[in-house]
Parts: structure tokens; sequence; C-alpha cells
């Protein structure tokens, strides 16, 4: 179910008309041929990323988005299945586990990570993560060792399955080339609304950027849990601090009772309360539905700091199943974050200094901005 609401503009005393189209949940749509067009879709990014927005929204009619998402999600439940000898191989401690396989690393919720429920829970979600764009952004030995989070080669699980590469990578670039063309979409807006805003400049981050990071990610069945879910009991609530976050249409999974085969793919999730939620600016938690055709775009914390919080990150989370409709039930998506290269320096617009991001400090670089707030979310 898809809503347009027709918003009035008064521009030089001319009256003019423009639809924002929307989910039933509220959420802002995009067409891509819109923003291929370079149609101006300043109002929707206000309604989007704005101070009353979601800090998401959504395209569709990216082509060939479909199948590639069936291509890459397919093998998550497939890759997690694997022994854990094999899976191992691809662990990377050097990068706090930012590249190749990491189960059981994030916290996401800081102070709590010794909480039982917590701990179990955490254990029912496996990551891959890795450069969806360049193999090997950097020959510099000493920028790979002092930056091993941003800047170390991609890991691949080459030998035992070889099907992962091309699939992330593919469906990765994807997102990133749309993501250019919203980043430049929510340059417009703030060239609008801000004196001496640079054109491009978030666009240029991404297009410029060597180390964009993707998360493939796989959410165990939960067999035997039958504790209360709370909206984070999945993912905690926090705010991406990247520029801007593609994310997938989750896809469920009936597994074997083993966990190791998956008997039917995409399948419904038999939990309605169960999926990503965004809090709203007066802190009320509204449930997200990603339409399977679309890509989810979040606006991150380095957009909010570079354009002095006209646009704004918004904390989100993930709700797990309830038991026992989890059994054998997993769960796949993958987030693609597009970032600054590590030296780029993070500066607010001329007369908006505060733009309302914790651990951010003026004049850090992205690499400096990205590690104080990692440290929050892993532990050993």
């Amino acid at each position: 179910m898809v809503r347009k609401l027709l918003i009035l503009k008064v521009n030089d005393d001319v009256n003019t008309v423009q639809n924002i189209e929307t989910t039933k949940d509220g959420v802002v749509i995009l067409n891509y041929e819109d923003l291929i067009n370079g149609k101006d879709l300043t109002d929707s990014i206000e309604k989007a990323y704005g101070f009353l927005g979601y800090g998401l929204l959504v395209v569709k009619g990216i082509p060939e988005i479909v199948q590639l998402r069936e291509k890459l999600l397919n093998l998550a439940p497939r890759y997690s299945a694997l022994p854990e000898e094999i899976k191992e191989k691809t662990v990377h401690k050097q990068s706090n586990f930012s590249f190749g396989w990491s189960h059981g690393k994030e916290i996401l919720r800081p102070g709590v990570f010794d909480t039982n429920f917590h701990v179990i829970l955490d254990q029912y979600k496996g990551s891959y993560y890795n450069n969806p764009q360049y193999d090997t952004p950097f020959e510099d030995k000493k920028m790979i060792e002092e930056f091993p989070e941003s800047c170390h080669p991609n890991i691949w699980p080459v030998e035992d399955f070889p099907e992962m590469r091309d699939a992330f990578m593919e469906l990765g670039q994807t997102i990133v080339n749309v993501g250019q063309l919203v980043a430049e979409q929510c340059d417009k807006y703030a060239v609008k609304n801000l004196e001496g805003y640079s054109p491009d400049t978030l666009k240029n981050i991404i297009k410029e950027s060597l180390t964009c990071k993707a998360r493939l990610l796989y959410y165990f069945p939960i067999n035997e849990d039958d504790t209360q879910r709370t909206r984070d009991s999945w993912c905690g609530w926090h705010n991406d601090h990247s520029s801007l976050t593609g994310l997938c249409p989750a896809m469920y999974f009936n597994m074997s009772e083993d966990g190791k085969q998956v008997l039917t793919s995409d399948v419904p999730c038999p939990d309605m309360e169960a999926g990503l939620y965004a809090k709203s600016r007066d802190d009320k938690e509204v449930k997200i539905a990603i339409p399977k055709d679309c890509i989810a775009y979040q606006i991150g914390e380095c957009s909010q700091i570079q354009t002095g919080g006209i646009l704004r990150a918004t904390p989100h989370a993930v709700q797990a199943i309830k038991y026992p409709e989890s059994k054998n039930i997993g769960r796949g998506t993958f987030a693609v974050f597009m970032q600054p290269n590590v030296d780029v320096v993070l500066n607010t617009p001329k007369g908006k200094d505060n733009c309302h991001v914790g651990q951010y400090k003026a004049g850090m670089n992205f690499a400096e901005f990205s590690k104080v707030t990692i440290e929050n979310y892993y532990s050993e």
C-alpha cells in the first residue's frame, strides 16, 4: 500500500504542489528513475531525513535488485551452517572483527553485555564483513596496520565458499551507486538551507571513498529461549555513524531441525512484532517494513555532522522473533555503510557548531570518529 502526500510549497509567490510517496508505515519512497533523471526531490529528503523524519527512506525501481537480493541473502544461512573450523579461517581479530566472519562480538547495548539474555541472543547473530567495492583499496602496509577496521584487504572464503564474493560485491556496488544518487539529493537540500554549503559534499564523500563497508547478516533460529523479546533484543538501539547506510529487506528461512539446511526460502516472518524499528523525535517506536523490491537508505551521523544537524540520524533497533514462532526460522539481511575515507575531516557548516552528535569533537577525522564509536560496540 502506497500513500501520496500533497505538499503545498510557496516559492517566489508561485504555488506548486509536490507529491511525496510513502509506504503504509509513512516511510518516504523515492523512484530510481527520478534519481537518475536528477528530479528535485528535496521535499522528500526533508520529510525522510529532517528533524521530524524517521532518518530512513526507500528507493524503488532499481534494476535487478530483486535478483541480486535473492542471490546473496540465500547464501547467508548456507555459510553460517559451515563447520566452525572453516568459518574460523576468515575471523580477523586484528581489525576488531570488521573483516570476514564475526559471531557473538557485537554489544550495541553498552553496559549490559554481561546479562544472560543478551549474551544468549548475541550468539544467534553472525556477520560477514568486507569492502563491497575494492578487495585491496590500499597497498600501504603502515596505513593498513594503523587503520585495520577500514583499510585491511578483503577476506574471502575462496576455497570453501567461492560463490560469496561475486554475490556480495554485485549487490554491494549496486547499493553504493544508488546511494550516491540519494546523497546528491541530500546535497541539494543542504544547499537550499545552509549558507555556504559546498555542493556535492555528501555525494563526493561516497564517490571518493575507498573504505565503504558491507555486512551480510544471519540471525540463527532461536529454538529454546522463551524470554520476552524487547525492541532491541536482536540489535540494540543505535545510530549508524557512516554517511549513509543501504539496507536490504530481510529474508526469512524455514530451516531444518539441525539448522544446517534451508527447507524454504523467503518465507513470511512468523512474528508481526519482530523486525526493524526506528525511534521518532517524540520517542515513539515505529516499525519499519522495507518492501522486497526496494532498498532502504538510512542517514548516518557523518552526514548529520557535515550538514550541521539539518539531516538527522535516527536511533534504530531490531526485535527478535518470539518463541516458539522462532523455532527453525533464520533471518538474513545485508547492510552497506557508505562512509568517508579515514583522513576526511568532519567539519560542521559555518554557524552550525552544535550538530547534536555526542561523541563528535570539532576537527575529528573519520578514523578518529569511527574509533570512538566502534569501541562502544565491541568486546572480547
